[in-house]
């Protein structure tokens, strides 16, 4: 009997190590460094058409069940492309007019209000910064502006078709600083603009790397509204709106101490209509024109 006793101490050993490495993996995942919430790792299951249902597991506040159509859609991570349209255009009771808080083409042009207050700010560091004339040339767009612009466009490369122009959601403006966008092209102007819109919620849409993945030439000029949070993750990790909705879907989400605040980011495919948010933390949420829609939780 006394040369069994190894054996039954291997097998303990074996099975507590097991146990261990399996509390690891599933603490780090939880906790992590304010990193993305991966609730499984990639070899053990292959990327599914939703995470959200996974995830979840990993965001406890999010227990408040709630129809969609109960929900104020901001439709700041609303995905509009070539291949996406507008389909719900934003309403007029949220647009504002930008002059004269802003120097502007025209004093009829406006911006969604949420983007019009980012936009504010960030012109306020660029004057203290001392950085050229900037105006905005272009904000919200008419599906009957868009088809009119579109159709007089002797480059079609530089502007979408009527209903896929981020434009008409009122959350984009083009940003010039001379009398074209030509101006613009490797101008200190621009390159302050890219460094410094996200801090204000504010991306480059069309970067000149990115052309394959967004359908559109490169528009140093272009700034489009998704939320501080979201504008420093997708900075973070180089991703355009588009590479940034397929990675919250493929991923579930992600949790991250930003500004001050504890965010929690949470892609959720509507079930019956219903989807979870959280019961005492600050929240909005945001379809995306994927099927699914992302809720941003803060305190």
């Amino acid at each position: 009997m006394r040369r069994k006793k190894p054996k039954r101490l291997l097998s303990a050993v074996l099975i507590f190590a097991i146990l261990a490495v399996g509390a690891y993996v599933f603490a780090t995942a939880i906790n992590g460094d304010g990193g993305p919430i991966l609730v499984e790792s990639a070899s053990s299951r292959p990327r599914t058409e939703d995470a959200s249902s996974a995830a979840s597991a990993s965001f406890p506040h999010f227990t408040r069940e709630v129809h969609i159509s109960e929900i104020a859609d901001t439709q700041y991570l609303k995905l509009v492309n070539r291949d996406r349209a507008v389909a719900n255009p934003v309403s007029h009771t949220h647009l504002t007019t930008v002059w004269p808080d802003m120097p502007a083409r025209t004093s009829y042009v406006k911006l969604h209000e949420t983007a019009f207050l980012a936009m504010r700010e960030l012109f306020a560091a660029a004057q203290n910064a001392n950085i050229g004339s900037l105006f905005i040339a272009s904000g919200y767009r008419s599906q009957e502006e868009q088809s009119n612009l579109y159709t007089n466009a002797v480059d079609k490369a530089y502007v979408m078709p009527p209903g896929h122009s981020e434009h008409q959601l009122g959350l984009a403006a083009d940003i010039l600083s001379g009398d074209d966008t030509s101006g613009m092209r490797g101008s200190e102007e621009a390159r302050w603009l890219a460094a410094n819109a996200p801090a204000f919620g504010l991306i480059l849409r069309y970067p000149e790397d990115k052309q394959e993945i967004t359908g559109v030439a490169y528009e140093p000029w272009h700034f489009r509204y998704v939320g501080r949070i979201h504008a420093h993750y997708m900075e973070q990790h180089n991703f355009v709106l588009e590479e940034y909705i397929e990675y919250l879907r493929t991923q579930g989400g992600f949790q991250r101490e930003f500004a001050g605040r504890s965010y929690y980011v949470l892609y959720q495919r509507p079930e019956n209509g219903i989807i979870l948010v959280p019961e005492q933390l600050d929240f909005r949420v945001s379809s995306t024109n994927t099927g699914g829609y992302v809720v941003t939780a803060w305190r």
